[in-house]
């Protein structure tokens, strides 16, 4: 069941579409928008999205799935709409999807992307797949949440004079928290997009050569349960690493009693961790845990072993605990780089379309420019075709043809009509892209700014509604 769901592109849609082509009263052209209106964001994954669903060729045995499908919810499926796309376009749907470059910091209210068909008399395919490229939103949140992340440990970094290592403070413990494979797979490739530190191993062979990503070894509880003596348990972790030819391993040390692990056990640990050529870190894992690692750092720095023993969290984090637990270790004047931050479903739990504010919204309908007002400015959309472009330093949209100004949407998908269609790779030279891309934007700009053109185009138009 689960591995047909991508079988049919013509299901991959909200059934309220299948009746637009008889509610509509003009379908010959049509322009929308995507928009993320509530915060500014890091575009991210939506290329992939679009190119993966429209590079599958629609065919007759789909187009009568889709009727079948339709009688049972007790709708009709347009069926003639679409068989004239597999008899007259080859089975690849008359429209372009244009975005801006991936990577890209796109400020609240931004028109990231449009939509528009290629042929006359098909513009109700321009929204046909709307739901599917808002599942774009939790890509992008991810990327943004670890962009937000990584600029973080670089000003901390700068600000505490520390060496590259600061920079794998944050680790991914997100994995087991994911409602599918999917998801891990966005929020797995959107954290190496900024950060190091990470155990979504499933990643691995989708994330580039050049990215710097790692693990180290690690104690579970299931390790540690299979021992008589804990202690014993500790020591064979140490001496297996040393004997792996490895220089550091974390120890899990809640599985019985913490505060008995770092009174009694840790300076005996942190010795024969010296002795053999080993740095040791230290997970608590519940109870108090930032008291815990302030007093393993206490029971590290009167033994002499800082230089041999860390600790790393992984209870309960998300961005905001671990800015409130260095904010107490800066506090304690406890160097950030002793204490790093295993970061699981709080990485991606709480962001939903609605975080950013993602929507689709017409743009060019029945022959005239179209926007939503609502009652809420937020929810307010752009009128007409449009380019997004660089002007007085901000992220400006401007109306088609206002200035002389290079547009920066790139078209990842594309078709006219004939032959296959134009649509841009998302393998790892895009990734890579993306990644240099976000390394050097500013993000700054909190709110898309509009051009004059675009101004006079909304006045006109609340002249004419409201």
């Amino acid at each position: 069941m689960l591995n047909r769901i991508r079988q049919n592109p013509l299901l991959l849609t909200d059934s309220y579409n299948l009746s637009h082509y008889r509610l509509k009263c003009n379908m010959d052209w049509e322009v929308s928008h995507l928009y993320n209106r509530k915060q500014g964001m890091i575009l991210y994954g939506f290329r992939e999205i679009v190119t993966g669903l429209l590079s599958i060729r629609i065919t007759e045995e789909h187009v009568a799935e889709a009727a079948r499908c339709a009688a049972r919810q007790g709708l009709i499926f347009p069926e003639e709409l679409f068989l004239r796309v597999v008899n007259e376009f080859g089975g690849y749907a008359p429209i372009a999807v244009e975005s801006l470059p991936e990577g890209t910091w796109c400020p609240a209210g931004t028109p990231f992307a449009q939509a528009y068909n290629t042929a006359e008399g098909f513009g109700e395919l321009v929204t046909w797949w709307e739901g599917l490229f808002m599942h774009a939103y939790f890509p992008s949140g991810c990327a943004t949440e670890a962009f937000h992340m990584r600029r973080y440990l670089d000003r901390k970094r700068a600000e505490q004079g520390a060496d590259d290592a600061f920079l794998w403070r944050l680790h991914s413990f997100g994995f087991r928290g994911h409602r599918s494979l999917e998801d891990a797979y966005w929020a797995g490739t959107a954290w190496n997009l900024s950060l190091r530190g990470t155990d979504d191993f499933h990643t691995t062979p989708h994330t580039p050569e050049t990215a710097v990503i790692g693990s180290i070894s690690a104690l579970a509880h299931k390790v540690t349960q299979q021992f008589d003596d804990e202690l014993e348990c500790f020591r064979h972790a140490i001496r297996a690493t040393a004997e792996a030819g490895e220089r550091i391993v974390a120890l899990v040390i809640d599985t019985y009693d913490a505060d008995r692990v770092i009174r009694e056990y840790l300076p005996e640990l942190g010795r024969l961790a010296r002795e053999l050529g080993v740095k040791i870190v230290m997970r608590p894992d519940s109870g108090d845990v930032i008291g815990q690692a302030i007093a393993i750092h206490e029971v590290a720095a009167a033994n002499g072993l800082l230089d041999q023993v860390g600790v790393i969290i992984g209870e309960g984090m998300d961005f905001e605990q671990v800015r409130r637990y260095d904010e107490i270790l800066e506090r304690k004047g406890i160097p950030l780089a002793f204490v790093a931050y295993g970061v699981g479903a709080g990485f991606y739990a709480g962001i939903s379309r609605d975080s950013l504010g993602w929507a689709m919204k017409t743009a060019f309908s029945n022959g005239k420019d179209r926007m939503k007002f609502s009652m809420a400015e937020l929810k307010r959309s752009i009128p007409g075709r449009v380019k997004v472009a660089f002007a007085g330093g901000e992220l400006t949209v401007e109306a088609e043809g206002e200035s002389g100004r290079d547009g920066l949407y790139e078209t990842v998908y594309r078709h006219d009509g004939d032959g296959e269609p134009r649509i841009l790779p998302a393998g790892p030279e895009h990734w890579e892209e993306v990644r240099d891309r976000m390394a050097v934007q500013e993000a700054t700009q909190q709110a898309i700014r509009l051009s004059a053109g675009i101004e006079a185009k909304i006045r006109e138009l609340a002249g004419r509604y409201l």
